[in-house]
Parts: C-alpha cells; sequence; structure tokens
C-alpha cells in the first residue's frame, strides 16, 4: 500500500558550465524510486550552454539563473530559498 502523504524532497544542484557532468547527475536522480521530488537547478552564471541542454533534455527541471557565480553555498542557499520540499538534498 503506497503512503499518499511522502514529503516532498527538493534536490538542489548548483551548477556552473559542463553539460555532461549536470546531464548524467540529473540522469541518475531519475533512476530513484522515491518519486516526491523537485529538482532545482542553479546556473551560476555559466558561460557555455548548458543550460539550454538541459532544458531541452528535462523539461520539468526547475532551473534558476544567477547574474554571478555564488559558488556551491551561495547556489545552494539560494536554491533552498526557492525550494518546495519539506527536506533539502544538496548535490
Amino acid at each position: 500500500m503506497k503512503n499518499k502523504n511522502i514529503p516532498l524532497v527538493s534536490i538542489i544542484i548548483p551548477h556552473f558550465n559542463n553539460y555532461s557532468i549536470l546531464e548524467e547527475c540529473i540522469t541518475s536522480i531519475y533512476k530513484i524510486k522515491y518519486n516526491a521530488i523537485e529538482i532545482i537547478v542553479v546556473d551560476n552564471n555559466s558561460t557555455d550552454n548548458s543550460i539550454d541542454q538541459i532544458q531541452q533534455t528535462f523539461p520539468n527541471i526547475i532551473i534558476y539563473q544567477s547574474k554571478k557565480n555564488l559558488g556551491y553555498a551561495g547556489g545552494c542557499n539560494f536554491g533552498a530559498e526557492i525550494a518546495n520540499g519539506e527536506y533539502l538534498f544538496f548535490l
């Protein structure tokens, strides 16, 4: 019997350039059996086209773009501010 009230988990991924690493990470997340998730990618002002590629490949991903590179901790904090999950999971 499924529990209909499973908590939402926000998976927050700070990102700067390098599509292949981000694509591999998101593909891996989609393999988990827990489905009450939202995936938030915080783009730290990437200079490549990785965010455009991610939007095309994974249209359900939430993407927030920063106008400057916030670093890992800053990207995590930015993502946490907009997350809807009961739990936050940082990658």
